[in-house]
C-alpha cells in the first residue's frame, strides 16, 4: 500500500504526455465538479465514516445530483459588464460508492461517476459562438482508494486515515475528467454527544496544474467540515456540511476558492437493516472573484440537488 501511495502522488505531480486537445487556452481540460462525494460515506456526502468496516463486509452509496449553472464564464462583449457563457448549463450526474473491509481495520473504497444528461455551450463556445454545445453523456474520472480506521471506534470519538487516487480516465475534453492523476491524502474525524453529531475531513488534492481562461488550477488543500442531529426512534437524521479547497498555487489574477454548503434529511427505516434514503441540496458560496463575473469559483453552481440510497456496513 506505501509503494501504491508513492506511486500515485508521483504520478499526480509528474507531467503526463501532452494531449493535442487539451491544449490551454483554446481547450483546456478539466473536472468542472469539485465536490467528491465520499466512498465512505455514512451520515454525510463529502465527509467520510470514521468507523471500521468488518473484514468481508461492504458498504455501498448510489446517488443522482442536478447541478444549475456550475461553469460560467465571463468573456469580452460590447456591454461594459462582459458576456456570460454556460460552458456547463446544467447537469444531472449519477455515482455508485463502495467500500470493502479486508482486515486488520483496513478497507478499499471505489466511486465510479458518470454524467447522464447536461447542456451548456462547452469551454470552445467562450471562444466560438457558433461552436457546438458540449457533449450530453459523460463518463467522469474513477476513484480508488483505501482507509485505515485509527483505534477502535468510541461512541464519542473516531479517526480514520485515507488516501484515494482519481484516475484521469474520464471525458476532460467535455468537462468531466482531470488531465492528470490526482492524489489526495485526507484524515477523516467524528465526535457524538446524544443525538448530536459532527465529522470533519482534511487533507489535500495533488495534481498537475492546468489553466481555464487565466486561472490556474493545481493541487489545493481539501477542507470538509459538517454537524447535524439524529432522532434515533424515528430514524431521521438532520445534517449539513461544507468544504472549500484553498489553493496551494498561485491561482492567477483573479481569487479562486471552490466552496459549497449542503444540506441533507436523510430517514433509515427500522424494516430496512442499514439501509437509509435521503434527500438534499445546496448551492455555491461566494468566495472566489472574476473581473467582471461570478462571484462563484468554476465548477460549484450556483444550485445543487441531490438524493441518495445508501447501505452501510455491519458495525464491527
Amino acid at each position: 500500500m506505501v509503494s501504491l501511495l508513492l506511486g500515485s502522488v508521483a504520478a499526480a505531480v509528474l507531467p503526463p504526455p501532452a494531449s493535442a486537445a487539451c491544449r490551454p487556452p483554446t481547450s483546456p481540460c478539466v473536472d468542472a465538479e469539485p465536490l467528491w462525494l465520499s466512498p465512505s460515506a455514512g451520515r454525510f456526502s463529502a465527509v467520510s465514516d470514521t468507523s471500521a468496516t468488518p473484514a468481508g463486509a461492504a458498504g455501498l452509496a448510489f446517488s443522482a445530483m442536478f447541478r444549475l449553472r456550475p461553469a460560467v464564464l465571463t468573456v469580452p462583449a460590447p456591454s461594459q459588464f462582459g458576456r456570460d457563457v454556460n460552458v456547463l448549463r446544467y447537469a444531472n450526474d449519477a455515482a455508485l460508492g463502495g467500500r470493502l473491509g479486508i482486515g486488520n481495520r483496513l478497507e478499499l473504497t471505489l466511486l465510479l461517476n458518470a454524467g447522464l444528461y447536461q447542456r451548456g455551450a462547452g469551454i470552445k463556445g467562450v471562444t466560438d459562438q457558433s461552436a457546438s454545445g458540449v457533449t450530453t453523456t459523460t463518463r467522469h474520472d474513477p476513484r480508488l482508494g483505501f482507509g485505515y480506521a485509527l483505534g477502535s471506534r468510541t461512541p464519542r470519538w473516531g479517526a480514520k486515515l485515507r488516501f484515494e487516487a482519481k484516475l484521469p480516465l474520464g471525458d476532460a475534453e467535455a468537462l468531466s475528467g482531470e488531465p492528470s492523476f490526482v492524489a489526495s491524502p485526507s484524515l477523516a474525524l467524528s465526535s457524538e454527544l446524544g443525538g448530536f453529531f459532527a465529522g470533519a475531513e482534511l487533507g489535500a488534492r495533488l495534481r498537475r496544474p492546468t489553466s481555464v481562461f487565466g486561472v490556474r488550477i493545481g493541487s489545493q488543500a481539501s477542507i470538509a467540515v459538517g454537524a447535524g442531529y439524529q432522532l434515533r426512534r424515528a430514524g431521521i437524521a438532520l445534517a449539513a456540511e461544507l468544504y472549500a479547497l484553498p489553493s496551494l498555487i498561485d491561482s492567477g489574477s483573479a481569487r479562486y476558492l471552490p466552496s459549497e454548503w449542503l444540506a441533507t434529511l436523510s430517514f433509515a427505516p427500522r424494516s430496512l437493516e442499514r439501509v437509509a434514503f435521503g434527500l438534499g441540496g445546496g448551492g455555491g458560496l461566494p468566495l472566489s472573484s472574476e473581473k467582471g463575473g461570478s462571484s462563484l469559483a468554476f465548477g460549484v453552481p450556483s444550485f445543487r440537488g441531490l438524493a441518495f440510497v445508501r447501505l452501510a456496513p455491519p458495525v464491527d
